[in-house]
């Protein structure tokens, strides 16, 4: 009878738990409903460091778009609009940017700002510390906005920059620019695969294509390109631009870096590598629009991986893309995408079963080895790890199985085995960051013990920031939740310097404290503790009261925030 109570209790928190994520996915899909009916309403405080004088904010009777900022006296000083929801399909380095665009009395631009971003943070700080990057809009007219042909961008954030401009142009009654490389095809770079070949001229057969023809008239195959069709694929920095060569009969013959937005010299790697080109070569359009790059074992050039297996997928996609044009085929299918690294990381996920769950996996090789394996594979290598940003953004938005599948295996490892066992598989067996933290205390052969009352108040302190995550989550809060934790921190190209701090101030701490930041910092850590299902529970315990707690705080925050 016990065990039978035990289970419906543990069923009940699974079930207070999961309506949490619920919440917060309906919550997201609301917003975004109301984004695209309301348009994100422009408060006046947005306007006051620019415009002090304003004392009014009223939506315009002649566009509901736009917003009429009035002073004392109710003369109009400046009428402002932006780009989102229009120009939301312009995406830059990872996200869109919406920008706040005033018109003057002779409507022409004098302002313009960022209202928000999805693009990433270092990106954006780029923009906003080159206060000339928006001096370039200002005297525009809307006509010309919609049709600004080149723009000055802002060193290392090019693709940002461009999709300012995009959503201005979209915003505006224009069009995003068919290309994030400008410079089309010429004869000079087609010769050498044609040495005949003194024209170009848009097939006949097809519309993305453009038939080589000699001083004869005579066809002597045909050239493309994958922008714009692959721009949003990204290798380590940026999109690639691949020319793509092809026969008479419509297989490829060779295929070249044109452009990118990567570091010299990796873009170059992939040119010069004849084995990657010959994987590639003499497949018809239909076949490369067919390629799995999983199951052919497409693992990239040395040395470029990202930028070669980027430049792989925009090739696939372009096929794709030429396919559909043709109405070839139907390719809405999604492609799920393995790799050798999830391989690598299954392998040491199987590794961690073996320590946590037998015998000999418990001896002292084992443990040390998964130890490194965690730090420096999972962790610093392939970035593997699980995060708070991780799980509120797939709440929000879906979990991306395809794109992602050992981050999803790890999830599901982490939460279904502390359920049926009712031990913190991940925390204590899979965490990188956890397994640095077990070295660290091995530093100290004397460690500082922290008062009793002040052990437990601190213990709280994840839990508290797990109840900020929900808020984040729920209320569109403006908080990257990247820099709660340390864990971005080992994906050390990209990393912020705040999740970098957390991961280092983390790790001396633990030196002093054995796993400091584990026992009173982790939120994930937090949440997952909730799932632990012990077979041995008796009556409701404190991880019953704190989830549904949790749960009611979350249901005030949907209904009432």
């Amino acid at each position: 009878m016990d065990r039978i109570k035990a289970r419906l209790r543990h069923f009940t928190r699974f079930l207070a738990l999961a309506t949490i994520v619920w919440l917060i996915h309906q919550s997201h899909q609301d917003f975004l409903d109301r984004l695209q009916i309301e348009g994100n309403p422009i408060d006046i405080f947005e306007l006051k460091d620019s415009f002090p004088g304003g004392v009014s904010l009223t939506p315009s009777t002649h566009d509901p778009e736009y917003y009429t900022l009035l002073n004392k006296n109710e003369e109009e000083i400046i009428r402002v609009t932006q780009t989102s929801p229009k120009g939301d399909s312009a995406i830059g380095f990872s996200g869109s940017t919406n920008l706040l665009v005033g018109f003057g009395m002779e409507d022409q631009v004098n302002h313009i700002s960022i209202r928000s971003s999805g693009d990433t943070i270092e990106h954006v700080d780029a923009i906003l510390n080159e206060p000339k990057f928006f001096t370039q809009f200002k005297g525009k007219t809307k006509a010309q906005l919609a049709k600004m042909e080149s723009i000055e961008a802002v060193s290392g954030a090019t693709l940002t920059s461009l999709a300012i401009a995009d959503a201005l142009a979209l915003r505006f009654g224009g069009e995003k620019k068919a290309s994030r490389f400008p410079q089309s095809i010429e004869v000079e770079e087609v010769g050498r695969y044609f040495p005949g070949c003194v024209q170009l001229t848009a097939s006949k057969s097809h519309p993305s294509l453009l038939d080589v023809i000699d001083q004869n008239g005579t066809t002597l195959g045909q050239v493309g390109r994958t922008s714009p069709h692959a721009d949003q694929i990204i290798g380590y920095q940026g999109p690639i631009d691949t020319l793509i060569i092809l026969e008479n009969n419509r297989t490829l013959k060779n295929l070249v870096i044109r452009s990118s937005f990567e570091n010299e010299p990796y873009a170059d790697y992939p040119n010069d590598d004849a084995y990657f080109s010959s994987l590639f070569q003499g497949r018809s359009l239909s076949e490369l629009a067919d390629m799995n790059l999983t199951e052919e074992e497409v693992e990239g050039v040395s040395g470029a991986t990202m930028t070669s297996m980027a430049m792989a997928e925009g090739i696939i996609k372009t096929a794709q893309s030429w396919e559909m044009e043709l109405n070839r085929k139907d390719i809405s299918k999604t492609s799920f995408l393995w790799k050798a690294r999830d391989t690598g990381s299954l392998a040491v996920i199987m590794l961690a079963g073996f320590v946590a769950f037998t015998k000999r996996g418990k001896t002292k090789f084992f443990r040390r080895s998964l130890q490194v394996l965690l730090v420096c594979y999972l962790g610093l290598v392939n970035g593997d790890i699980l995060s708070q940003a991780l799980f509120a953004g797939w709440a929000q938005n879906g979990i991306p199985w395809e794109r992602a599948p050992i981050l999803a295996l790890l999830t599901i490892a982490a939460l279904i085995v502390p359920m049926a066992t009712g031990k913190s598989f991940y925390c204590h067996q899979l965490c990188p960051h956890g397994a640095a933290q077990q070295g660290m205390r091995k530093l100290r052969k004397n460690p500082i013990q922290i008062p009793k009352k002040m052990a437990k108040a601190m213990e709280t302190i994840p839990f508290l920031l797990l109840a900020f995550v929900v808020f984040v989550a729920l209320t569109e809060f403006d908080f990257p939740l990247a820099n709660l934790e340390p864990f971005d921190g080992y994906v050390w190209e990209v990393a912020g310097g705040i999740a970098i701090a957390i991961l280092l101030i983390g790790l001396v701490a633990s030196a002093f404290v054995p796993m400091a930041y584990c026992r009173y910092g982790c939120p994930t850590g937090a949440m997952l503790k909730l799932f632990e299902f012990g077979k041995n529970d008796r009556g409701w315990n404190r991880r019953d009261y704190l989830s549904f707690t949790l749960l009611g705080f979350a249901v005030l925050l949907y209904f009432f925030s």
